[in-house]
């Protein structure tokens, strides 16, 4: 019986120790409109677009400019989608003729 006993309670205090050890760790924070605004043009650098107008709102990127053909077009939306925190894009890019 105090073997069982003695099994029961290490059981006990190893998933106590070991299985709460998350509890203390901060969650991440979303990311502001101005640091969401920073990473979309980060990674539209990454891919060559410049002079975009770039406006968040609550995670709402919209998209103003002008680009150089569709390739860049579609670069730029998916830059701004796969920034963590937004939640919509709203295209307003125009392509040069």
């Amino acid at each position: 019986m105090k073997k069982m006993f003695a099994a029961v309670s290490l059981s006990f205090l190893l998933v106590g120790a070991f299985g709460c050890a998350n509890w203390n760790r901060a969650t991440p924070k979303s990311m502001d409109n101005t640091a969401i605004e920073e990473e979309v043009r980060k990674n539209m650098a990454a891919d060559g677009i410049t002079g975009m107008s770039i406006d968040v709102s609550n995670g709402v990127v919209t998209l103003k400019g002008d680009v150089q053909n569709a390739t860049q077009h579609q670069q730029a939306v998916n830059d701004a989608r796969k920034v963590d925190g937004v939640t919509r894009v709203i295209d307003e890019i125009s392509v040069k003729p």
